[in-house]
């Protein structure tokens, strides 16, 4: 199969025309001020390819202006499939517990039929361990069976050259692993030349432990390539993703990063020589360091609908990134531009990143809600034009109808009050109505503050997030942070002593403990000193120290630690 070629955009400096070949890609970089959906739109414009996109949080901005279409599942009933759902519960791999599997798939067709067997062997068995399991499937498929069958599925994909968006928002994240996982089966199974965009991989495809994507997107990736078909890998950073998948990826488009770990990988997977940590931190929007095979370049991506001409200006740092918004399709995605909603033009002139940050992020949020905003004005034109229908049928049959009930009402109200006509009755609801709007109470404005609430919304998501991977644990990782929180610092050889007794050597599996725990953010391991410490205080002041003052930092540091204890 030949080797299909796009333009990504211009190389910065130089301004020479950037083109990457088209194979499974890794795109990362911080949310809304990196521009990984602007980038996904672009290359997928020029590549002239189906693609399969997926909303999976609510209010998320991203392919807001593409074809939505209907989520695509395949109910599967065998004892590997099931297998996958267990390990995504239990968040471990699964050794001696598949024949308890095969027998509760036995002769089902649907996953209702498995829940069914499953319900029953827990109610007979005797056994403690293959009670838990039961119980664990059961509960994790009570989770989704219901989803299943209240909510539509289509049967087959449909698609159209360009995005095609499944809106997967009101399902749990149990469910959104189910229906990727199946639209990647049908897509390998039965369609060529499409391109499969994995969302919130971290999530849906990390390590340590298997989900129904991660299992299949190996599969995916092997298979794909040599019909067309490829996996675009989307993650706000590197941690936490299962490193297979990464490994087969032959570009990697790397953005904005502010966390130390993270930028440091970020330097390692380009060579730390090639690149200073503070060009990864400071990587206007739009900006990414590109891996195309074994070439390596700064690039300014290129916006669909944006001239060519202007796109190696942003470039070449003759104009700013945001005057290529006015040449933009759309201000769908996370890098929206400032031309769109002209905040600027109230402004002082502004200096600093921090500023500039975060008149990007208001400039984002502004045009976040124009967009809602012309949903509604469509909506209330589509509803005042029903309304003038249904009021001009209502008006002819008032006209039409001088029925017996009219006639009797003439008649019924004198009895009650002699000498009373309906012309009185009239008169005397217009002096009510009016003596109800004399004493109508005025609007009242309400003083609100928003940077409080801003910062509020952006500690609780921030807090979210760390605690997500904080839960994803198992329970060795969780009993080893515990002992460090406590110790605050104690050496590789005490800890491990502590953990498992004796004087052993350490083993390799040690090791990789302290690297998740690491990547979650709760230790530092110094191998040159040996010592391990606490470190999720010093990454909460470190990433939210500038907002938020030590008492907020604190409580966040006191939840995120509550999450190791075990459920009560």
């Amino acid at each position: 199969m030949s080797e299909t070629k796009i333009m990504l955009g211009f190389e910065v400096g130089t301004g020479k025309e950037v083109q990457m070949s088209l194979h499974h890609t890794v795109i990362t970089g911080m949310t809304q001020l990196s521009g990984k959906t602007t980038t996904l739109e672009a290359i997928i414009s020029r590549a002239n390819r189906r693609a399969i996109a997926f909303k999976t949080k609510r209010g998320e901005s991203g392919f807001n202006n593409y074809r939505e279409i209907t989520p695509f599942f395949q109910e599967r009933a065998d004892w590997q499939y099931v297998a996958t759902l267990l390990e995504a519960v239990m968040r471990e791999k699964m050794k001696f517990e598949r024949p308890w599997i095969m027998k509760a798939t036995q002769g089902t067709k649907s996953l209702r039929e498995v829940l069914k067997n499953v319900q029953t062997l827990r109610s007979e068995t005797t056994k403690q361990l293959s009670e838990n399991i039961y119980t664990a499937l059961e509960e994790y498929l009570k989770i989704v069976v219901p989803q299943i069958e209240r909510l539509r599925f289509s049967k087959t994909l449909d698609l159209i050259d360009g995005i095609n968006v499944m809106d997967l928002t009101e399902m749990t994240v149990e469910l959104q692993s189910l229906v990727i996982q199946s639209t990647m089966e049908y897509v390998i199974n039965n369609l060529h030349d499409t391109i499969l965009i994995v969302p919130e991989a971290w999530e849906h495809i990390p390590q340590g432990r298997n989900t129904p994507v991660k299992l299949y997107a190996e599969t995916f990736i092997r298979k794909g390539a040599a019909i067309g078909n490829y996996l675009f890998i989307d993650s706000q950073d590197i941690a936490g993703i299962d490193k297979m998948p990464l490994r087969q990826c032959n570009n990697w488009i790397l953005g904005r990063q502010r966390e130390g770990h993270e930028v440091e990988r970020v330097r390692e997977q380009i060579g730390k020589n090639k690149i200073d940590a503070e060009e990864i931190r400071s990587l206007p929007l739009g900006h990414f360091i590109a891996i195309l095979g074994d070439d390596v370049r700064k690039v300014y991506v290129l916006p669909a609908g944006v001239p060519a001409k202007i796109g190696r200006q942003v470039a070449m740092g003759e104009i700013p990134a945001t005057e290529a918004g006015k040449y933009m399709k759309s201000a769908s995605g996370e890098a929206t531009q400032s031309a769109q909603t002209g905040i600027r033009r109230f402004l002082p002139d502004l200096g600093g990143d921090r500023a500039l940050r975060k008149v990007e992020e208001l400039e984002i949020k502004l045009a976040r809600r124009d967009n809602e905003f012309e949903l509604l004005r469509g909506e209330i034109n589509a509803l005042r034009k029903e309304l003038i229908t249904s009021t001009t049928q209502l008006e002819q049959l008032v006209r039409q109808q001088d029925t017996t009930e009219q006639r009797a009402t003439k008649t019924q109200i004198p009895a009650v009050r002699p000498g009373f006509t309906i012309d009185d009755l009239n008169q005397l609801i217009d002096q009510r109505m009016q003596q109800i709007i004399q004493y109508d109470k005025p609007t009242i404005f309400t003083q609100v503050d928003v940077s409080g609430r801003f910062k509020e919304i952006i500690k609780e998501r921030f807090v979210r997030e760390v605690g997500i991977r904080i839960r994803s644990l198992n329970q060795s990782l969780i009993h080893t942070a515990m002992v460090v929180h406590e110790k605050r610092a104690i050496k590789r050889g005490e800890l491990y002593s502590f953990l498992h007794g004796g004087n052993s050597r350490i083993s390799d599996d040690f090791y990789s403990e302290l690297q998740t725990l690491e990547e979650t953010r709760l230790i530092i391991y110094s191998k040159e000193t040996g010592i391990i410490h606490w470190a999720l205080r010093e990454y909460l002041k470190r990433e939210l120290d500038s907002m938020y003052d030590d008492v907020a930092v604190k409580q966040a540091e006191d939840y995120l630690a509550s999450l190791l204890l075990p459920l009560s």
